[in-house]
Parts: C-alpha cells; structure tokens; sequence
C-alpha cells in the first residue's frame, strides 16, 4: 500500500553541497486525498513515472462492493488530482509542520507540547501577550497527514470525526441513494469525503490562525528534558545572554521523527532537534480506555473512540458498549445514517449512567425515548463476556459473534467500545516523569489549580492531560489562564483568565439528534446544596417554531423557591447546545424568572421556551410574579426590624376577637398600626393571593409569610 518517491532537494546555486535524496512514504490513502487538498503548488510530488501504483491501488478488481480499511482510503480518487500531482513542481517543501532550523535554534518564550485545542489555544494566547511561540505535535495517523503536511487532525478535538459524522448523517439522505441502487461503499465514499473536507477545513485553518500569529508549528514526537539533563544545561548556558534572570532556568524539549528545513539541503525528513523556551506548556491529551477482553487488534472491526477516526466502510450494524457521551452521540449518528441495528450495551442501568454525567433526569428520560423510538436498543446490565468469532479482513459478508454475560449471543457488524478515555501523562515517549513532572497512576499530571503549574519547574498543563472534565472548551481555557500565569509580570491588572475558578462549573453540550445541553445544578444537585426548588419545564411544541419544525425535546429551569433566580438549565432538543450558553448566562448572572418573563424575546425562536420555562415555575411558587408588584409597595419603607414577636403583637392587637384571623378591614387596621399606609385594592389583592381556604380572612402563618418575604435583610454589622 506504499510507495516511494524520490525527490531531489538542495538549491541549485551551491556547488558545494550535492543535491540529496529524500526517501519519503507516501500513503496510497493519502495520494487519495489530493483531490480534496489545496492546491498542490506547495505540496510533496509524486514523480509521474509512480502516478499508475497510485491510481491502480483504488481501482476495484470487480464489480463486487469491496470495503477499504480506513476512513482515509475510502474517499475518492479523481484523474484531476493525479495530473495536478504530476504536474507541480518538484520542489521537495511541505507547507504546514515543518520550521526553518534557524528559527528552531533560537529561544523561544513558550513551547507547546500537543496540537489540540488546548495547545493551540495556549500558543496564541502566547502570542498575543507579545511572545514567542511553537507548537509541536505529533499526529495521531500518520494515514491522516496529506502529502503537503496538512494534518486532518491537527488544532480538532476528539470528537471531531463524530460532529462531521453527524452533520453529514443530517444532510445525507441515505435511504434516498439506497433507493438508487447505490452500494454501500459508494455511499460511505461520498459520506468520508464530507468529513476529509470539513476536517481539512478545520485543520487548514488551524494552521493559518498560527502562522498569523508567527507561531510556529513543527510535526513530530516530542520528549520534555529534566532540569539537569546535559542538553537542556547546555542550553541554560547558550541563552543566558538572552535573559533577565538566568537562574529562573529554561526547559528544553527534544523532538525526533521531525522535518526540517535547511537553508543548505532544504528539507531534511526523519530528523532530531532540540527545541528551547523558558515555559513548556504540556497539553498531551486523552487517549481511549481500552478494557481487557476485547480484541483491539482486529482493528477492522474493532474500534475505539480514537481508532474509530479511520473507520472505512458503512456499518450494517452497531453495538456500542457503554452509555457515556461519546457511545449516546454514536448510537444516535449511526442510527440517522439509516443502519437499522443499533444497539447500546450499559453494564448498570441507565438512571446511574446518565447521573454520572450530571444529567437531569427529565432530560435523560426523553433522551431514551427519543433514541428507542427511532429504533436504537438500550440493553441494560448487559456486557459482552467472549468475543468468540472476529471476522478477517475481506470477509465483509461475515459478522463479529459475541457471547453476552446472560448466556446469549449477539451478532454485529462493527463493535465499538465507548468505555472511556484516560490522560496521556504517564508515556515514556512525552518523558513527563522523568522530567520531574508529577503524574498519577491513570495519567493525570498534577497542577496548582489557580496558575496550573506542575511539580516541574516552568512546566504547565492543561486540557485532557490534567483529567475532567476533560472537554475542548474548558481545554482551551485552561491552556489560556496557563499562559497568563506564567507571563504576567509586574503589579499591573491581573490578566482575567488568571482570575476563573479551575472547579467553576460547566456548560455541556452533548452532539446527539437532537442535541442536549445542560448548565448548573439538577433538582437533586441542589437540595444537596440546600436550596428549596422548584422547577420548571416547557416542551419544544409550547413555542411556534418547535412546533412547526422540531416539537421533539424540553427546556428545564431549576429554580430557588425562596427567590426565584435560576439555579440550573438543561435542554434537549433542536439547538440545545447553543440555546444552554444563554441559560448558563441566567445562572451566572442569578435572573429570576421574574425578570424573564419581563423579557421580549423575538418571535418563533426557541428562546420563547424560557418564558414558557418561567411561566411553570411561576405557578408552582407560593410567591410567584403576581406577588411582585405587591411586595414592591411593602418595601418601599424598609425601616422595621419584623421579628416574630413583633408581628405577633401587632397581629393580636388588631385580632380583638381572638378568631386568629383577620379580614380586609383589619389586615388594613394592621398595616396602619405598623405605619404603612395600604391601599384598598392591595389589601384586596394580597387578601385573594392568601386566602388559600377562601374563608376571606388570613390567618397568622399567612401573615407572617408575607413579612418574610419583604423583611430587610439585616446588616452583617448588626448580627
């Protein structure tokens, strides 16, 4: 499946040096994507005299529908692209992941360690704060680099396989090419090309936003070096001119499997350098959770939630195990392209998964529903015990057997074990440990939660390497507050990214059809706080535009019975994981519902559903928005201290009759004795919001309820 390709290198001008030769593979899948990539003026060249092993490698021997191996070599193969190979000029340079060795020689203020959304956040922040910065990473396929050096993967979260997949399972109308006759590998085809193209898009940009920046970006295998390793000693020595305070040290960082460029050979393949900075900024990530008993290495069949990056044909059937995000966003992708058997394995039950996950229940609930009316199987307390036959490659028509812990048996097309991801802290290749980094036994390397500093002198992390929650957006910010740690000088303003709370919490947005969202506390979450709540719940058929286009889902406020701020918002629907930033506002901000059923919000939008929201909890108040006018008038004289013995004195005087209640007259009479004038019609109204029993008379826990709700709160002095 490989070819090699020899290209001359060396500039033409020096008679001293001769031109060398660069051995370099370039994968057949890759050669595929050329077609896809950017114009291949700065790509590597394929000589043409090797373009017919490259084509040859796509062509089908037969009509029969045959499954590639990968994502990467199931996308298509245009003659365009072949001649636009032949056609460029052999000029030996790659465009994105390699760096001048002049530059790689000279100190850099930050290097990054990982090229994910944490690694690159933190690179930029860098430079924004006027530094000097370079991100090396290694790339997770090497299936996935296009000739030119574009990683598909570079700068993307994990999950980014599955939000093209869902995107394109949304827009791709796969009964309809069915309905065509189209194979399945031929609908997988026009599927992964969707996917290589939104990735390429992803990562194209990625790498443009660095060079913007002047940050440098080198493709390799990085290795953090001790304090008092003799290379990262040599280089304390080389820079000391180029420090304030030499005795705050440096770190330095050697990479291999690299390529440079030189300003006398030019490209330089299969290298070894070493990179220097006075901060090393570690954000290695996560890899999948690979559990005993399943066979990983029939990778064919077998995936992960990093492997399943490269998964190469159209499934007939699932069988996920495990009930987190990633397997819950899987089911749903898979069961929306249209393959017919898709089924989750839960070792517990779901009610404890989804509680793990911080779930409300209502929301999980209708999750369920959603996934088991379009056909997707939940087995709870079920797990796999003996994989007992694994299909070999080409036996496409043959399914993988499993034995079941009951006793039964399962068929399946494609297994995929959504059991987790762990930090990659605790590898030998990052050299984290005996760097004098501080590392966990599941990988996690330890911090300082405000500056996110290591046990390592000049080192950082963050993201996934420093455990949950484990999420790119929380990654990047992390990575943000690092660099603002480690570079702020001075007595100045504290840059505000050093200011957040490493355990703030967090909103979530979970990439399921249709999507969910959640932010801040559940009913349960809450009273363990010690609030009273209620909560309040819409369907996404209560407002116009659900109903018209997506009434499947709900919106959920949890809020403080006692004020009525909201405590928590969880969604499930269309635009769920947009709609949860504006709930995650009205937690933070601590708006009432009061405040937003004041709010206009914009016709036939889901936002209408927050009022709805609002509107539920407000019935199930005992002081609800009707309420609050009222109270507005009684707190306008705010002098009186209104103790229960206060109240009660005041209460028998007026009750002369000793009934223990009082009508509008009295109620009336009592204000007055406590000199606050009160209108008929607000005695009136408060009369009807209190009367529960509809006797016309209140009786002195209503009362004294009302005081409650108005009393001052007293100054902290004073107690």
């Amino acid at each position: 499946n490989h070819c090699l390709c020899q290209c001359s290198n060396g500039p033409s001008h020096s008679k001293l040096k001769q031109q060398q030769t660069i051995i370099m593979k370039i994968s057949a899948a890759a050669a595929a994507l050329l077609s896809l990539a950017l114009p291949a003026a700065t790509a590597w060249t394929v000589p043409r005299h090797h373009s017919a092993v490259v084509s040859s490698a796509h062509h089908r021997t037969s009509s029969m529908s045959i499954r590639s191996p990968s994502l990467l070599q199931s996308t298509t193969v245009k003659d365009a692209a072949i001649e636009e190979v032949e056609a460029a000029p052999d000029t030996g340079a790659r465009e994105f992941g390699v760096v001048n060795t002049n530059k790689l020689s000279k100190l850099y203020d930050l290097v990054v360690i990982g090229g994910g959304p944490a690694g690159v956040a933190g690179a930029i922040k860098a430079a924004q704060m006027g530094r000097r910065a370079i991100v090396i990473d290694k790339p997770k396929f090497d299936a996935g680099v296009l000739p030119n050096g574009l990683d598909l993967f570079f700068g993307g979260p994990t999950g980014l396989f599955s939000k093209a997949l869902r995107d394109l399972a949304k827009s791709t109308n796969v009964g309809a090419l069915r309905a065509q006759e189209m194979e399945s590998d031929v609908i997988w085809k026009q599927i992964t090309n969707g996917i290589v193209k939104l990735a390429m898009r992803n990562s194209e940009g990625q790498c443009r936003t660095l060079a913007r920046y002047g940050i440098d970006y080198l493709q390799g295998s990085a290795m953090l070096l001790g304090e008092n390793d003799p290379i990262n000693v040599a280089a304390e020595k080389k820079f000391a001119k180029d420090m304030d305070s030499p005795e705050d040290g440096l770190r330095s960082v050697k990479v291999t499997n690299t390529g440079v460029l030189d300003d006398y050979v030019g490209f330089v393949d299969d290298a070894e350098v070493t990179v220097t900075g006075t901060k090393v900024l570690v954000c290695t990530g996560s890899k999948s959770t690979r559990l005993p008993g399943i066979p990983f290495e029939e990778s064919h069949r077998i995936f992960d939630s990093d492997t399943v990056n490269l998964l190469g044909y159209f499934p007939r059937s699932v069988t996920i195990s495990g009930l987190g995000i990633i397997g819950i966003e899987f089911a749903n992708i898979f069961n929306a392209l249209g393959v017919k058997d898709v089924n989750i394995l839960v070792r517990g039950d779901v009610e404890a998964s989804t509680k793990k996950l911080g779930m409300d229940m209502d929301v999980a609930n209708e999750l369920m529903r959603l996934l088991k009316a379009s056909g997707v199987k939940v087995l709870e307390g079920t797990s796999v015990s003996e994989f007992t036959y694994v299909p070999p490659p080409g036996a496409d028509d043959e399914y993988i057997e499993m034995k079941l812990n009951d006793g039964s048996s399962m068929q399946t097309d494609l297994f995929f074990a959504a059991t987790g991801r762990y930090p990659v802290g605790k590898h030998d290749e990052t050299g984290l440990e005996s760097a004098g980094v501080e590392v966990a036994d599941r990988g996690m390397v330890g911090i300082d939660k405000k500056t996110l500093a290591t046990s390592s002198k000049n080192v950082y992390a963050a993201g996934d390497v420093i455990g949950a929650p484990a999420l790119a957006s929380t990654s990047m910010e992390q990575a943000q507050r690092a660099v603002s740690a480690m570079f702020h000088e001075g007595e100045g303003d504290v840059d505000v990214g050093m200011e957040a709370n490493h355990d703030d919490p967090l909103s979530i947005g979970v990439w399921t059809i249709p999507e969910m969202g959640y932010y801040g506390l559940t009913k349960e979450q809450a009273e363990k706080e010690g609030y009273s709540v209620v909560e309040g719940t819409a369907r996404f058929d209560q407002c116009l535009r659900g109903r018209v286009f997506a009434p499947d889902g709900l919106c959920k406020l949890v809020v403080d019975e006692k004020e009525g701020t909201v405590l928590g918002c969880h969604l499930i629907g269309k635009e769920a994981a947009e709609m949860v930033h504006y709930g995650m506002a009205l937690v933070k901000d601590g708006t009432s519902i009061f405040e937003i059923l004041q709010t206009v919000y914009t016709a036939v939008t889901f936002h209408e559903l927050f009022k709805e929201a609002a509107l539920d909890a407000n019935s199930k108040l005992d002081f609800g928005v009707e309420w609050q006018e009222i109270f507005g008038i009684l707190q306008s004289e705010c002098d009186v201290d209104f103790s229960e013995e206060y109240l009660r004195e005041k209460f028998d005087a007026i009750d002369e009759d000793g009934s223990g209640e009082l009508d509008e007259d009295e109620m009336r009479a009592l204000f007055a004795s406590m000199g606050r004038t009160v209108s008929k019609r607000v005695i009136a109204n408060i009369m009807r919001l209190s009367d529960v029993d509809g006797n016309g008379t209140i009786d002195f826990g209503e009362f004294k309820a009302i005081f409650d709700k108005i009393a001052c709160p007293r100054d902290e002095d004073e107690e």
